[in-house]
């Protein structure tokens, strides 16, 4: 699990580094774009001011009033931290600020954005100016119109070097804020980690108990996402196992003794045969005995290999049309001498005469003696057995039903487990192995039927299973 939690983090704290570094670089180039655009605004809304001094102070003849210009040139100088620049329309620089080498005054500069702004434009630019400054600088150009003539430009220039002031200022609060967002992203990061890996560790915890062979651990997240749900799944999965373990061992519990039984008595009687014990006259008699024992270990091993059979998908079926009511006529006729021992009422109820499905003739076989067998078991002296036969939506279903002993509720849930026995049936089935049911419903569900349990205690139980009905031409 440490390894999830180093890939969660490590991946969670690059986004979070890639996201961050993003951030600062959009709101660095949002502040440039920002201050410039500012500084821009207000270099062209005092170049509009200074013009507009130039038109009022001109004089006849190419001269202004300096006096006027002097006011707007220190804003410009001290508020602005900006300098002027005046170009006459032969591109000769008539006016300067002071910050700028007197040097320039009276030379000529003809450099594109010059010829721009003389022409008529408003020229927004960052450079050296036609190289009378020495490092760039943000210029605003400005056409001066006098009576509708150009008669020339003026430039408004600010140090690139003091946006860069300005910028430092804001990069120092996004910095400040990115650390602080970086800082609480690395501590909520770390322990989102730790909480979304911690369920993943207990699951893995509980994965190595249960492989130990302890069924019983379980885990508990709180929640209904996956995670929430994979924890389910997996206490569902130990229930399941716990579920297994515990018929597994009831099941060698129940062969164990299904084994050891018979063969203890097949052994004393056989001893005692061979030891003279038992007279001559009375042999016969355990002889029989024997050999009833040897048919149940018979009956048991051929239960055990059906059942192997079918947890191997060895169970094949062989279908084939019959009719189903014949079949139920060749089977009741085994029963023939427990029907009169035990004063037995055999109901027989067929909806139609000849009743054809399509299915595995020996197995439908296995499954309609072992219901009637289990009926037989727990049917009282002079008890009824009711066997019915009904077609209904392409289908034929087959009842089973007796009035005997019935069953709880609990036992109802498990009737069909392999080697299971009913409270009701430990004194009365001493043949029985608990396979005969568990048989029936798995040679049903092979075919894709359903067979349903109906019962209450003391008041019998009935069993229905459906099979695929064949119309045959009469």
């Amino acid at each position: 699990m440490s390894s999830i939690f180093r890939k969660l983090f490590c991946f969670y704290m690059i986004t979070l580094f890639v996201s961050l570094f993003i951030i600062t670089m959009g709101l660095t180039k949002a502040f440039n774009v920002y201050f410039e655009s500012q500084k821009k605004d207000m270099l062209v809304e005092q170049g509009k001011k200074i013009v507009q001094v130039l038109e009022e102070s001109y004089y006849w003849g190419g001269f202004f009033d300096k006096d006027k210009l002097n006011q707007e040139i220190e804003f410009l100088d001290d508020y602005l931290d900006a300098s002027f620049i005046y170009f006459d329309s032969n591109y000769k620089i008539s006016i300067i600020s002071e910050d700028i080498d007197l040097k320039w005054l009276g030379e000529y500069v003809a450099s594109y954005e010059i010829k721009q702004a003389v022409d008529g434009n408003i020229v927004e630019t960052e450079g050296y100016l036609g190289g009378i400054f020495d490092k760039p600088v943000l210029t605003v150009g400005y056409p001066v119109t006098v009576r509708g003539e150009i008669i020339g430009a003026i430039f408004m220039n600010s140090p690139v070097t003091e946006l860069e002031k300005l910028s430092y200022g804001a990069y120092k609060i996004i910095f400040i804020i990115i650390f602080a967002v970086g800082i609480l992203g690395f501590i909520f990061i770390y322990f989102l980690s730790k909480r979304f890996t911690k369920p993943l560790r207990e699951i893995n915890n509980a994965a190595k108990v249960i492989a130990s062979g302890n069924f019983e651990k379980r885990i508990f997240v709180k929640g209904y996402d996956e995670i929430a749900q994979i924890a389910n799944s997996f206490n569902d999965m130990a229930e399941s196992l716990n579920e297994q373990e515990k018929r597994r061992r009831e099941f060698i519990s129940n062969i164990s003794h299904d084994l050891r039984s018979p063969l203890t008595s097949m052994k004393g009687f056989v001893q005692a045969i061979i030891d003279g014990t038992i007279p001559p006259e009375k042999q016969e008699h355990y002889l029989q005995i024997v050999l009833d024992e040897s048919e149940r270990l018979a009956s048991l091993a051929n239960n055990i290999v059906n059942i192997n059979s079918l947890e191997g998908n060895e169970n094949a079926l062989d279908l084939s049309d019959f009719d189903i009511n014949k079949l139920i006529k060749k089977i009741i006729f085994n029963f023939e001498n427990r029907v009169i021992g035990k004063k037995i009422n055999l109901k027989v109820t067929f909806q139609e005469k000849i009743t054809f499905v399509r299915a595995d003739y020996e197995k439908i076989q296995r499954v309609i003696y072992n219901l009637l067998d289990n009926a037989f078991k727990f049917t009282d002296v002079g008890g009824e057995i009711f066997i019915e036969t009904e077609q209904r939506d392409k289908k034929v279903f087959v009842h089973v039903r007796d009035n005997g002993r019935g069953l709880s509720e609990e036992d109802k849930k498990r009737v069909f487990d392999r080697f299971y026995k009913a409270d009701v049936s430990r004194g009365q089935d001493k043949m029985g192995n608990g396979i005969g049911l568990s048989i029936v419903r798995d040679f049903i569900l092979a075919h894709n039927e359903i067979i349903t349990l109906n019962s209450e205690l003391n008041k019998g139980c009935e069993f229905i299973f459906s099979l695929p009905y064949i119309k045959k031409n009469k």
